[in-house]
């Protein structure tokens, strides 16, 4: 009789939970269209501060902040934020604040994620509500043209899988679509480098199959790791780290075009990526450990061909673009 008590509310406790998930997200589409902000902002203000708040309780903040898109004028803006990291910690849980409070270009900007984590409890909930939106076209299409300013990270998944704690890299996607989206709507793009991300966990080598292996049933790339005191996959429990948040220079990238060419988005790419490693080159020195900042930045285009990684020349010193 318990048992049946049990699984008969259990039963109800899902129907009304996918019944409110099924309101969510039509909320969430709503405000996509809008291009505004989702919830009232007494819940989005507390939300952020609980985030913030988890991230000090464990050692990781924001240490410094500085660089030339500081003092860029208040406009709308394609944030393009590196590294991703493995899990993409920091912008949860320390830049979401920025977004929901318009720093720091005085407007609310919108991060973005793989649209499944939208579907998780609790944090689908807290995304939803911290001006985090599903990175897909239609979604930025929508923000985009009612002229609100995002926020993407081009390497998504694969750079995720590739993440080290010892090496610095951004990897871009063949066809360079954050930069056609940019030039879709004629808005700047703003490199902004988060050092420390990968320094929140340390990489186990030699179980590459088993990230793969969690991918093909979740859908999720979760690469294994290290957290605080050694913890294997303790995601909300990452290494006591100090970010360093560097904005670099808008990138101008002309008027607007629905369909640039191949030369002209190249054009936009390498001014990208020159202003990417001015970044990094200016700051990495101070803001990682030295045998990593050493190293420079890898940065690897893939190939449109096979998806392999293709080097681009302008880890130690060029951004000039060149395959293995």
């Amino acid at each position: 009789m318990g048992v049946a008590v049990i699984a008969l509310l259990g039963g109800c406790g899902g129907l009304c939970y996918v019944s409110f998930l099924s309101w969510r997200f039509k909320l969430l589409r709503q405000a996509i269209r809008q291009g505004r902000a989702c919830g009232p902002k007494w819940l989005r203000e507390l939300c952020v501060t609980i985030m913030g708040t988890c991230a000090k309780l464990i050692g990781v903040k924001i240490a410094s902040e500085k660089g030339e898109g500081l003092k860029a004028p208040s406009q709308q803006y394609i944030y393009v934020w590196h590294p991703h990291g493995f899990i993409s910690y920091c912008p949860p849980f320390l830049l979401t604040e920025m977004a929901v409070k318009g720093r720091p270009h005085k407007k609310e900007w919108f991060g973005t994620c793989i649209p499944l984590l939208f579907k998780i409890p609790v944090l689908g909930e807290i995304f939803t509500v911290t001006n985090a939106r599903p990175v897909d076209r239609k979604t930025l299409d929508s923000l985009l043209s009612e002229g609100a300013s995002i926020a993407v990270q081009p390497g998504g998944v694969k750079e995720q899988a590739a993440s080290r704690e010892d090496q610095e890299q951004a990897i871009f996607p063949a066809k360079l679509g954050f930069v056609r989206m940019a030039m879709k709507y004629g808005t700047p793009l703003m490199p902004v480098y988060l050092f420390g991300e990968n320094q929140l966990y340390k990489r186990v080598n030699g179980f590459d199959w088993l990230t793969e292996l969690i991918r093909k049933f979740t859908g999720m790339t979760l690469p294994i790791v290290l957290g605080k005191f050694n913890i294997p996959q303790a995601i909300l429990l990452p290494r006591a780290t100090d970010i360093h948040v560097r904005w670099g220079k808008p990138v101008d990238v002309g008027a607007p075009e629905e369909n640039p060419s191949e030369e002209r988005v190249q054009e936009v790419f390498e001014k990208y990526l020159a202003e990417l490693q001015r970044v990094f080159d200016e700051h990495a020195k101070d803001c990682l450990p030295p045998a990593v900042a050493a190293k420079g930045l890898k940065v690897v285009k893939l190939s449109e061909q096979d998806g392999a990684a293709h080097r681009v020349a302008g880890s130690e010193s060029s951004s000039k673009v060149k395959q293995r």
